[in-house]
């Protein structure tokens, strides 16, 4: 099920960025969502490229990283680096997600 995901994503990708042009919201959680699937796949390094691609554009589309979707790719982004033994950057990342939702949530 996972491969119909990719490329289904893989296609909506494609159909975006030809609809549109620059950066779009659209685009970025498509982005997200195939970088997601990819790390379910074991597939790190593709995964961690698509993130840092949907990272970059949802931050051209907000101006900052105070953003709900910004937060969840970089919390994704964060599992991956823990699953290849980056303990420490992932501990940073996942410290810097949780001071997004805590500005962008209120810190329940």
């Amino acid at each position: 099920k996972l491969e119909e995901a990719v490329s289904m994503l893989k296609l909506a990708l494609r159909v975006y960025r030809r609809a549109r042009e620059g950066d779009c919201a659209k685009v970025a959680s498509v982005l997200s969502g195939l970088g997601t699937a990819l790390f379910h796949q074991g597939l790190y390094d593709r995964s961690m490229k698509r993130l840092e691609g949907a990272h970059d554009m949802f931050r051209r589309l907000y101006g900052d990283d105070d953003n709900e979707d910004v937060a969840t790719v970089l919390n994704n982004m964060a599992q991956i680096l823990r699953h290849q033994g980056r303990g420490a950057e992932s501990l940073a990342m996942h410290e810097k997600v949780l001071d997004i939702s805590r500005r962008t949530q209120g810190s329940d």
